[in-house]
C-alpha cells in the first residue's frame, strides 16, 4: 500500500506555501500525484486578498517545476460542500491546515473538520503557522484506543509508519501494561507490516486526561506527527472521548494524521 493520489487544499491565506511545501515533499517521497484544489471564497475575491487569489495557481505550478511529480489544479466551487466537489473522493490522502481564524473567510469552511468527518479519506491537517521546514513522519506517536477510528488510521497510515524511524504506540487505559494481551497483538500486527514499534503506554489512574497524557508523552518522544482516529460530534462520542478530536485539531504544535 503507499499513497498514489494526494489532494492539497489552497487558498489565499497565509499557511497556502507551506502547506504546498509539505505536500510537495510527500508526494515526491510516495511517487504520488498530486492535485491541489482551490477552495477560495467568493469573498476571498474582494478588497486587499483579491490578487493574492488570483495568483493562486500559478503559484502552485510554480512551486512543482522540477519536482518530478505529476501534478493538477483544480479549482471547486466556492460554495462546495461534497466530497466530489472537493475533490476527496479520489484521494488517499488530503492535506488542509488548522482553521485560522486571521483569514478564515478566505477558504471553505468545510475543510478541515468537516470534510475529515465526511469524505472518507485520512488528513493530515497541519498546525497553523506550519512552515513545513523539517519531513514528516520520522518520529511517529500512534495514539491508539482499539475503536475502528483508531484502526482505520493506523491502516491508511501505514505508508508513513513503515517509512518512519520510530513509531510509539500510546494507550491510554487504567490496566495499561506492556504485557498485555492486546497491547502484544496490535503490536505484533505493526511489525508484520515493517513498522519499527516501541510502547508508550500510560496508566489512567484518573489524575490526567488522555489528552494530556498524550502531549506529555510528545514531549519525551520528541515526535513530529500523530496518527489517531477522529470521532464524529455526537453527544455520546463528545462524553467518551472528552472532545479529544477537537483538542488536536487545535494544536499549535505539530501535525496530525486523522481518520474517521
Amino acid at each position: 500500500m503507499s499513497y498514489r493520489d494526494i489532494v492539497v487544499y489552497l487558498d489565499a491565506g497565509a499557511n497556502t506555501a507551506n502547506r504546498v511545501r509539505t505536500a510537495v515533499d510527500l508526494a515526491t517521497k510516495y511517487r504520488a500525484r498530486l492535485i491541489g484544489v482551490d477552495i477560495s471564497t467568493k469573498a476571498a475575491f474582494e478588497g486587499e486578498s483579491h490578487n493574492a487569489v488570483v495568483a493562486i495557481k500559478h503559484e502552485f505550478v510554480t512551486a512543482l517545476q522540477g519536482k518530478h511529480i505529476d501534478f493538477e489544479y483544480r479549482l471547486a466551487p466556492p460554495d462546495a460542500r461534497t466530497a466530489e466537489q472537493l475533490f476527496s473522493h479520489c484521494a488517499d490522502l488530503l492535506i488542509a491546515t488548522q482553521t485560522n481564524p486571521d483569514d478564515h473567510h478566505l477558504s471553505n469552511s468545510t475543510v478541515p473538520e468537516d470534510v475529515l468527518l465526511s469524505a472518507g479519506v485520512p488528513m493530515l491537517v497541519l498546525p497553523a503557522g506550519w512552515k513545513g521546514e523539517n519531513p514528516i513522519g520520522n518520529r511517529v506517536v500512534v495514539a491508539w484506543n482499539f475503536s475502528r477510528e483508531a484502526t482505520r488510521a493506523v491502516h491508511d497510515a501505514m505508508p508513513i509508519l513503515k517509512h518512519a524511524q520510530n513509531v510509539y504506540l500510546f494507550i491510554f487505559a487504567p490496566n495499561y501494561s506492556d504485557e498485555n494481551k492486546d497491547v502484544q497483538d496490535v503490536k505484533a500486527h505493526l511489525e508484520r507490516h515493517g513498522v519499527r514499534v516501541t510502547l508508550a503506554g500510560w496508566r489512567d489512574h484518573g489524575e490526567t486526561d488522555v489528552a494530556s497524557a498524550l502531549f506529555a508523552s510528545l514531549d519525551r518522544e520528541d515526535a513530529d506527527l500523530i496518527v489517531c482516529g477522529a470521532f464524529s460530534h455526537s453527544p455520546l462520542s463528545e462524553a467518551v472521548f472528552g472532545g479529544v478530536t477537537k483538542v488536536l485539531l487545535n494544536n499549535i504544535s505539530m501535525p496530525v494524521l486523522m481518520s474517521n
